[in-house]
């Protein structure tokens, strides 16, 4: 694949230097080292364009995917990368009850699973039951690595289809099963979403650079250039131009700001872009590019609609009640405290979408406490105890805790539990440590969540906000369970409104019309807005990363977004360390 620079072409050498979270920060992985996937966004997120693939075509009716692969390729220990990979994650990890208990939404249309066939040793074609319009721009994102991660050369020997030994291997080794053993050395089929991935260099990949040691226990830890990277410059040279990226574990993000302080940093936004303009005014051999926001809110605030405790489940599904929490406390002051120059904004898209909507964005947004204890009391919170505490009806206060992770999002969610409390919530903020606060939304065992806003320019891409579609709809996650699978233990089956949304957004995820996809997105908004799932605070201004002098071919601008996998998509490979 030819990648074209973005300013100049580069010379080889030097180590791009970062600073990653000690903990569950392998997200950094996957948007610099770890992205690619069979289409890629473009580097400004206008579209997609192949990338493993060397080209892909669609039928009429958006139902089957015909990727050619590029011949040649090889995995980074040289052996070669065809279509029998793609069959091998299809065949073995994807539809191996054993591996995976449920094919991730994004590979199913019409509730039914996607096919592949091989057509011949490089290519494939992605098979749907149903009209999928959203398959391609599906494919661009972080998740879409998938289909082309599993090296089957090196995998087939932990599976008892191919390695009769398999089981006692695995036991002789203390694993209490083959599959314990691939997750161990591989991690949990289906997701990205796990530190194991990162934790064995051994795995060969497709990625520019590799890993040379263990996640969370190096430190730096170095990734060097891969031989058989697939990606050459207009010239013919080979990609990447610089040699190693050194990962430096850091605490928090203070951490991260210090080194970056004190010249530990080459090119970095994640963990420090809050602290740009202190960083530059340091370090004068430091610029800066800028970051164009994608999300929709610096906090979203969302209560646990299935909570587990029918009194609370009650009042946190009570529209009054969570109308009442977003009058009662002051956003303009808020930002003035933490956000200077950002606006007032609910759970809703970015003016700069199209898929902007007004009401969505600017209802119960204004700072009225006796409009709040009006609401309050329209949920049947009229009693308080004798230290005006708010009671519930069966006589209890209304108490509940509401989970963040971070320093500075903590600092934010206490200034607005702090209004809360005055008005007789008995509510407690909390920074729970990352890995505490995942397991305990994956159990269901929590009341609330404080968290960022996914969402504001790919409201299609990720409305977790906006309805019940994933894991990571915290405001309802047994109604998020039915949605992706209604046999689900922890399944409820969600009200008539939000079924009616949820088939709205199946219905938008198989049509391949742009227009007709953003009307049903608005539908969905529309019930959104009625519902009022989610309350927000202020609306991200956009943001700034630092890079040094000497660091080039960086876009002065690109867009910020998980989905976008800010910055993997401008090409990392092509960046380079000019000589001083």
């Amino acid at each position: 694949m030819i990648v074209s620079p973005v300013d100049n072409l580069g010379n080889y050498g030097g180590t791009w230097h970062m600073a990653q979270m000690a903990e569950r920060d392998y997200a950094l992985f996957i948007r610099t080292i770890g992205y690619e996937p069979l289409l890629r966004w473009t580097p400004q997120w206008t579209g997609t364009v192949p990338n493993v693939a060397l080209s892909f075509q669609t039928n009429g009716t958006a139902t089957d995917f015909t990727f050619r692969l590029r011949p040649g390729m090889r995995w980074s220990d040289g052996e070669p990368f065809s279509a029998d990979d793609i069959l091998f994650w299809y065949q073995d990890i994807l539809n191996n009850p054993d591996l995976t208990t449920t094919v991730p939404d994004w590979l199913t249309c019409a509730n039914q699973p996607v096919e592949v066939e091989k057509v011949d040793d490089y290519t494939v074609i992605f098979h749907f039951a149903a009209p999928y319009g959203l398959f391609s721009t599906f494919l661009a994102q972080p998740e879409g690595v998938e289909p082309v991660s599993y090296p089957a050369h090196y995998l087939k020997k932990f599976l008892p289809k191919y390695n009769p030994a398999a089981q006692t291997d695995a036991k002789k080794l203390g694993y209490a099963s083959w599959q314990d053993r691939f997750v161990a050395v591989f991690g949990q089929p289906g997701t990205i979403d796990d530190p194991t991935r990162w934790q064995h260099p051994e795995v060969p990949t497709l990625n520019a650079w590799i890993l040379t040691g263990v996640y969370g226990k190096q430190d730096p830890l170095i990734a060097k250039r891969n031989p058989y990277y697939w990606k050459i410059d207009p010239t013919g040279r080979q990609l990447p131009y610089i040699d190693k990226v050194s990962f430096k574990l850091v605490a928090d993000k203070p951490e991260a700001v210090k080194l970056a302080m004190d010249g530990g940093i080459d090119m970095q936004e994640r963990h420090i872009s809050s602290s740009t303009d202190e960083i530059l005014a340091r370090r004068k051999d430091m610029s800066s590019f800028t970051l164009i926001e994608s999300d929709m809110n610096k906090l979203t605030l969302s209560l646990n609609l299935n909570h587990r405790d029918p009194v609370l489940r009650s009042l946190f599904q009570d529209k009054n009640f969570r109308i009442g929490l977003s009058h009662a406390f002051d956003r303009d002051a808020i930002i003035d405290q933490f956000i200077p120059n950002a606006l007032p904004h609910q759970a809703a898209p970015r003016p700069e979408s199209p898929l902007f909507h007004s009401v969505l964005a600017r209802q119960f947004i204004t700072y009225d406490p006796d409009l709040a204890l009006d609401y309050f009391a329209r949920a049947g919170l009229t009693s308080r105890d004798s230290q005006g505490f708010l009671q519930l009806p069966n006589g209890k206060r209304v108490t509940f805790n509401i989970d963040t992770v971070g320093t500075s999002r903590f600092q934010m969610l206490e200034a607005v539990t702090a209004y809360w409390r005055k008005l007789g919530i008995n509510v407690t903020a909390r920074d729970v440590a990352r890995d505490q606060f995942y397991e305990q939304r994956r159990d269901d065992d929590f009341d609330a969540t404080a968290w960022g806003g996914d969402g504001g320019l790919d409201a299609m891409l990720i409305p977790i906000n906006y309805l019940p579609i994933s894991k990571d709809s915290w405001f309802a996650p047994s109604w998020a369970a039915w949605y992706l699978d209604r046999d689900s233990e922890s399944a409820t089956v969600p009200p008539r409104m939000v079924q009616t949304q949820l088939a709205l957004y199946d219905k938008l995820k198989s049509t391949a019309e742009s227009a007709e996809q953003n009307d049903l997105m608005r539908a969905i908004l529309d019930i959104s807005a009625d519902q009022f799932y989610v309350m927000g605070v202020a609306l991200p201004p956009n943001r700034k990363g630092i890079v040094a002098k000497n660091f080039k071919n960086v876009p002065k601008v690109i867009p910020a977004a998980w989905s976008f996998a800010t910055p993997a998509p401008t090409n990392p490979a092509q960046y380079y360390i000019e000589d001083k």
